[in-house]
C-alpha cells in the first residue's frame, strides 16, 4: 500500500494529485491492481471465455473451470463428503477439473476430433487456464478462427453435461453419442459464424477441412 501512495505526486502547477502509473495522471483500478499483483494479474484468458455467439452459461462455466471452482469430486471430498473419487467418464483416474476437461482418455477423443477437423496437432498443457491462454488460432485462417476459438468451451460444456448425466441419472456412457453431441454442438455454434443456415453437418466438416 505504501508503494501505491508513492506513485501519487502533487503537481504545484496544477494544484492536483496525479497518478504516475497512468499517462493521463488519473488513478485507475487496473493500474493499481497490476502494480500490487504484477503482470500475472492480467494472465487470465478473458477473450477465450467471453465470446460472442457462445451461450453465456457456457462462458460462466469456463470461467469457473479456469479458477478451479467447478464441483468435481475432489472438491466435494474437501468439503467433507465421503465417497470414492473416480472419474465418471473413464472410471480409472480421480476426478478433478483438469482431468475431466482435458486429460481423461474419453475426453481426449473429443479433442482429437476437433484437431482432426482442422488438420493440426497440439501438445496439451496441464491445466484448463493454460489451455485457454495458449489456444490461439491465427494459423487456421480468418474464416475458421471463430470456430477454432470456440472449441475448448464447446468441449468443456459437452463433457460437463455428460458427466452430470452419469453422476445424477446413472447409466453408461455411449461413446458414439458423446462424440456426436460434441460435433453437433460445435456445428450449431459455427453456423452463426459462417452465416450459412443451409450447411449440413457434413458440409460443415468439409468446409472446415477444405478452407
Amino acid at each position: 500500500m505504501l508503494n501505491l501512495l508513492k506513485d501519487f505526486r502533487t503537481s504545484t502547477e496544477e494544484d492536483a494529485v496525479r497518478w504516475k502509473r497512468e499517462g493521463n495522471g488519473v488513478f485507475g483500478a487496473k493500474g493499481a491492481y497490476k502494480m500490487l499483483f504484477g503482470s500475472s494479474a492480467y494472465a487470465f484468458p478473458n477473450r477465450r471465455i467471453w465470446m460472442d455467439k457462445v451461450p453465456t452459461k457456457v462462458s460462466f462455466f469456463a470461467w469457473e473451470a479456469s479458477w478451479g471452482k467447478i464441483l468435481t469430486l475432489d472438491k466435494l471430498q474437501r468439503r467433507g463428503w465421503q465417497f470414492p473419487n473416480r472419474c465418471f467418464l473413464c472410471g480409472c483416474e480421480e476426478e478433478n477439473a483438469n482431468h475431466i476437461l482435458l486429460h481423461c482418455t474419453v475426453v481426449k477423443t473429443l479433442w482429437e476430433i476437433a484437431l482432426a477437423i482442422f488438420g493440426v496437432q497440439w501438445e496439451f498443457p496441464e491445466s484448463v487456464i493454460e489451455v485457454l491462454l495458449s489456444w490461439r488460432g491465427s494459423f487456421v485462417g480468418k474464416k475458421r478462427k471463430n470456430t477454432w476459438n470456440s472449441i475448448p468451451l464447446c468441449i468443456f460444456w459437452t463433457v460437463w453435461k455428460e458427466r452430470n448425466r452419469l453422476a445424477f441419472r446413472g447409466g453408461s456412457l455411449d461413446i458414439q453419442k458423446f462424440k456426436n453431441f460434441f460435433v453437433c454442438n460445435l456445428w450449431s455454434w459455427a453456423r452463426v459464424y459462417i452465416g450459412e443456415d443451409s450447411y449440413s453437418l457434413l458440409g460443415f466438416l468439409e468446409w472446415h477441412a477444405a478452407t
